[in-house]
C-alpha cells in the first residue's frame, strides 16, 4: 500500500492522559507537536518535560483557551506571551533546544469567529469544502465578520509575525494551504481532525460520530486524506477525560493500519 505523509498535532495538553499518549507514541516512533494550554502546563509541567526529552515539540494554544474573537487585541497577546513563557521554562528545565515556536488559535477562532478563513475570494466548490472539513464540531460561520473581527485577525498575524511564530509543516497541498491566506499564515491549521472529543461522555451522541467504528469510518470515507500529492495535518486531542485515550488510540492505529506515515518536523520551519 503505498504511504500517505502526515505530520501528528495534539492539542490541549497537557493532562493526565499525557503520560499514555507519550507511551503510546514511543510504541509507534511517532513524533507529535504539543500545542499546549498554558493553564494545563501550570500544574503539569513534568509530564510536558518529558515530552520534550523523548524528541517531541512544544507549541502554544494560549494560556485559557478562549476563543481570540472574544478577546481584546492586548487580552490575546497576553494570553500568547504568557503560555510561550510557560514553555520557554519546560524547554530550559528538558535541556533542550526550541527549534520553533507554533501557535494554533483556540476553536480555530482566528479572530474572526466562525469565518476561519476569508471565504469571498475563494471559489464556491473550497467554501462548501471547508465546512465538510472544519464543521465537526465548530461554529462555521459563512457571514461575513465585522471591520472590527477583520483588523482583529490582522493584527494578530502581524503580533505572530513579529514574535517570530511560523507553521513548521512542509509540502501540504491541501487546497486550504494553496492559494488561501493560510499558505503564508503564522498560525498552525490543521487538514484532518480526527474528532476525537465527540466520544467524550459530555459530548457524546450531540455530534456527528458516536463510536469508535465511527471514527475510522471517517478516516476511510475523507476525500483528502486518501490523496498522496499532500502532506497531511493530523488534529488530535490530549483531554483529562479517560474515554479519550481509547479514541485517540484507535484513530491512530487506523491510519498507521491505511498506510499512513508520521514525520519528524523540520529544523527550518516555513510561512
Amino acid at each position: 500500500m503505498p504511504l500517505r505523509k502526515a505530520y501528528l498535532t495534539i492539542d490541549d495538553s497537557p493532562s493526565p492522559n499525557t503520560e499514555k499518549v507519550l507511551t503510546y507514541l514511543e510504541n509507534h516512533n511517532i513524533q507529535a507537536l504539543f500545542f499546549c494550554i498554558g493553564q494545563h502546563l501550570e500544574t503539569h509541567q513534568n509530564i510536558m518535560i518529558e515530552a520534550i526529552q523523548a524528541g517531541h515539540h512544544l507549541a502554544n494554544h494560549s494560556y485559557t483557551h478562549k476563543r481570540f474573537s472574544t478577546l481584546s487585541f492586548e487580552e490575546g497577546c497576553k494570553e500568547i506571551e504568557k503560555t510561550e513563557r510557560l514553555i520557554e521554562k519546560c524547554y530550559k528545565k528538558a535541556r533542550q533546544p526550541q527549534i520553533g515556536k507554533y501557535f494554533r488559535f483556540p476553536h480555530m477562532d482566528r479572530g474572526t469567529a466562525g469565518w476561519i478563513v476569508d471565504y469571498k475570494n475563494i471559489d464556491k466548490i473550497y467554501r462548501e469544502d471547508v465546512i465538510a472539513l472544519f464543521a465537526d464540531g465548530l461554529y462555521i460561520n459563512l457571514d461575513p465578520p465585522t471591520e472590527n473581527m477583520i483588523e482583529q485577525k490582522n493584527r494578530l498575524q502581524n503580533f505572530l509575525k513579529t514574535e517570530g511564530y511560523l507553521q513548521p509543516f512542509k509540502n501540504v497541498d491541501h487546497p486550504w494551504f494553496q492559494g488561501t491566506e493560510l499558505e503564508t499564515a503564522r498560525d498552525c491549521m490543521y487538514t484532518y481532525s480526527n474528532s476525537d472529543w465527540m466520544l467524550l461522555d459530555r459530548h457524546r451522541g450531540r455530534w456527528p460520530y458516536k463510536t469508535l467504528e465511527d471514527l475510522k469510518a471517517k478516516i476511510d470515507h475523507d476525500t483528502y486524506l486518501k490523496s498522496q500529492q499532500s502532506t497531511h495535518i493530523i488534529l488530535a486531542h490530549d483531554k483529562p477525560e479517560e474515554e479519550l485515550f481509547p479514541a485517540f488510540k484507535t484513530t491512530i492505529d487506523h491510519m498507521l493500519e491505511n498506510g499512513i506515515e508520521f514525520l519528524q518536523l523540520n529544523e527550518n520551519p516555513s510561512i
